[in-house]
């Protein structure tokens, strides 16, 4: 979504970004997702991993929602970083989630399922952008509207995260194995 919101978000009178802000800005996510993807494990070890994702749903929506309303590039470049932190640690529980939950025989389909929705989300995420900047390019403050699209995600991961069982395998990690053993039942 950044790449839209950038040119708009740069202008004078919107947050007037320098370059170097506007590197900030651009990257700040990247950096937040490297040290994310860092901290995943341990905590998706410890809180669990369907408690962890609806967590790094409202986190996402939060941060989402303080970059879409951010005065200034300070805020905007430490809102993104944080929003970097929450896609690094989504982006190594969802695929350990799924690979716990998916039989054999559907482990592969899912994790590939994955990667296409990730790639999907971010040609949805240009067409958007694409859309919004040759529609209203009389609008100033655009890319707060484009930035808002980024919630989105967010509210699906949150509302579909409630109908899925906690990962068996960590039920089973927490010595849960009789809850292990409900959530495997349907499943295999």
């Amino acid at each position: 979504m950044i790449n839209g919101a950038i040119p708009c978000m740069a202008s004078p009178q919107q947050i007037n970004l320098t370059p170097s802000e506007e590197g900030l800005v651009t990257s700040g996510i990247t950096l937040g997702a490297a040290l994310g993807a860092l901290m995943a494990g341990k905590l998706a070890d410890r809180y669990g991993r369907k408690r962890l994702l609806i967590a790094l749903s409202v986190i996402f929506f939060s941060g989402t929602l303080f970059c879409l309303l951010a005065p200034n590039a300070i805020l905007m470049i430490i809102f993104r970083f944080l929003l970097g932190l929450v896609v690094g640690w989504a982006s190594v529980i969802v695929p350990a989630y799924l690979a716990e939950i998916a039989t054999a025989s559907t482990r592969g389909r899912l994790v590939a399922q994955n990667q296409l929705m990730i790639t999907g989300g971010q040609l949805l995420s240009f067409t958007v952008n694409a859309l919004l900047g040759s529609l209203f390019p009389h609008v100033g403050n655009i890319w707060r509207y484009m930035i808002a699209f980024g919630m989105i995600p967010s509210v699906m991961l949150f509302l579909g995260m409630w109908h899925v069982p906690e990962s068996p395998r960590w039920l089973a990690m927490k010595g849960q194995r009789t809850a292990a053993l409900r959530v495997l039942a349907p499943l295999r």
